[in-house]
C-alpha cells in the first residue's frame, strides 16, 4: 500500500528538525501532536482557549490535506498542561465548538510540561481510511508527497 508523507506549507517545516506532521500508510493516518504554532514556529496565545483553537486549525489543515475533516475523526488524544484548570477553562469549550454528534472517544492526560515551557495543550486525532480514501489522496509533491 502507498505511504503519503504530509506536510502542509500552513505548518511549521517538520522536516527540517527531522519528523512529518502525519503519515498515510497500510489504511493508517499518524500524526505528530499538534501545538499552538504557526508556520514561522511562533507560539499563538499564551491562553488554553486560543492555543487550544489553534492547535485544531492545525490539526484541520492536515486532514484537509487528506481530503478528511473532523466528522472523520473516531479518536482525540489531549495533553493539557494543569487539566484540572485547563480543561474546564477553555479547552472543553473549543472541543464542543469542533466536534459534533457522534462525538469521537477522546482522552486528556495531564502533563507537567509539554515540549515547549509556553505550550498548554497538544493534539493527536486518529482516522480511518478506505482503500477507496487512499486513491483519492491527491499528492501535489508539496503538501502531500507518495513514497515507496
Amino acid at each position: 500500500m502507498e505511504r503519503y508523507l504530509v506536510n502542509p506549507p500552513e505548518l511549521k517545516d517538520a522536516q527540517a528538525i527531522g519528523y512529518n506532521h502525519a503519515i498515510v500508510a497500510n489504511g493508517e493516518f499518524a500524526m505528530a501532536g499538534q501545538v499552538a504554532m504557526d508556520a514561522e514556529g511562533e507560539i499563538v496565545g499564551d491562553d488554553i482557549r486560543t492555543q487550544a483553537e489553534k492547535a485544531y486549525e492545525n490539526v484541520g489543515i492536515l486532514l484537509e490535506a487528506v481530503g478528511k475533516d473532523f466528522l472523520d475523526v473516531t479518536k482525540v488524544t489531549t495533553h493539557i498542561v494543569d487539566p484540572a484548570t485547563n480543561y474546564f477553562d477553555g479547552y472543553k469549550d473549543v472541543y464542543w465548538e469542533t466536534f459534533s454528534e457522534p462525538y469521537p472517544c477522546h482522552t486528556v492526560l495531564g502533563a507537567h510540561q509539554l515540549a515547549h515551557e509556553e505550550y498548554l495543550v497538544e493534539i493527536e486525532v486518529e482516522v480511518p481510511f478506505t482503500r477507496e480514501d487512499v486513491d483519492e489522496i491527491d499528492p501535489d509533491g508539496e503538501t502531500v508527497v507518495r513514497v515507496p
